[in-house]
């Protein structure tokens, strides 16, 4: 006895047509919780990685503090960032997978950074909550578990 799907009618469709929209709907459903699940959780390893450098351990090496980026592509240390906005700047031409991903910044002990510096971290921030930029933030004591969304 062969089951022919074709055969036989539930309301106006077809048992298999019923049953073909019902494998899509189900298809549809996965798919979009899929999506969301997925765009919902950014990820480090795809975002953008900072560490905010204070200037008074810079200046021991001759250097100047900031927001310290690691290249996303070659994984290694580059441009050093004074102002949030021109880290900012720099992020938003970077690929669409690490703008998803937002940016990962590593502090070290408050008591490091100056009262300006504090402030460009909070001013940071603030631009990336207007442009709607994930960004987290961890103590690197904590890492790397001690990771949190900035708001």
């Amino acid at each position: 006895m062969a089951l022919h799907l074709g055969t036989g009618v539930i309301g106006s469709l077809t048992f298999g047509a019923h049953f073909l929209k019902l494998v899509m709907k189900t298809f549809l459903f996965l798919l979009l919780t899929a999506t969301f699940v997925l765009a919902a959780e950014p990820m480090r390893e795809s975002g953008l990685s900072v560490h905010m450098l204070p200037e008074r351990v810079a200046a021991i090496g001759g250097g100047h503090g900031g927001f310290s980026v690691t290249n996303p592509v070659t994984k290694e240390r580059g441009t050093i960032f004074s102002e949030p906005q021109k880290l900012i700047a720099y992020f938003e031409h970077l690929s669409p997978l690490v703008q998803q991903n937002g940016i990962w910044i590593v502090t070290t002990h408050p008591t490091a950074y100056s009262e300006s510096e504090n402030q460009n971290l909070q001013s940071l921030i603030a631009i990336c909550a207007k442009k709607s930029i994930p960004v987290f933030t961890c103590r690197g004591s904590a890492l790397p578990g001690g990771w949190s969304r900035a708001r």
